[in-house]
């Protein structure tokens, strides 16, 4: 029984491989967004998107610590303190929402990003992939993938192909 399921196995794996050349090619997605034109112009919309944000927090960060050096005088009396206490209790909570704000919208503003980039450069993929005849192409920054053969690695020419089709962007 055992024989006859390992040739089973062996029949059906051969099969496989004797009749269709499976062709696999490796992109490294993290090279395509840092080195091609296309994906520098994302991560510096991201960018001035995060430097939008920080006068702002900044700015409620040094309204935070001179609250905090405020409270540390002992020339305060007790309601002054309370006061200062639950104005600081609060600057922390505005302080925070604000941060959280910006962390989402920033979030948000990514995805949009990278899912445009997706659109636009997916076709340039695959038509690099056809011409060079793979049957699968893995990106190597979110497979995982330990080892593989360096000649498969076909990065440079999908960032040529981006640069090519979006030169100015």
């Amino acid at each position: 029984m055992k024989k006859s399921f390992m040739l089973i196995i062996t029949i059906f794996t051969l099969s496989f491989f004797g009749f269709s050349e499976v062709k696999i090619g490796i992109i490294n997605g993290q090279d395509i967004l840092q080195k091609t034109k296309r994906g520098k112009k994302s991560q510096k919309k991201l960018e001035n998107l995060g430097k939008s944000k920080r006068p702002q927090i900044e700015a409620m960060q040094n309204d935070i610590k001179k609250l905090q050096t405020e409270l540390a005088s002992p020339a305060l009396n007790d309601e002054t303190m309370r006061k200062k206490n639950r104005e600081l209790e609060d600057q922390k909570i505005v302080y925070n929402r604000i941060v959280q704000d910006a962390q989402k919208d920033f979030q948000t503003q990514q995805q949009k990003e990278m899912m445009a980039l997706y659109k636009e450069i997916m076709p340039l993929i695959q038509q690099v992939g056809k011409s060079k005849g793979f049957t699968l192409i893995l990106d190597l920054s979110s497979t995982g993938v330990a080892y593989f053969d360096e000649t498969i690695d076909i990065t440079v020419e999908v960032i040529k192909a981006i640069d090519t089709k979006f030169p100015g962007k």
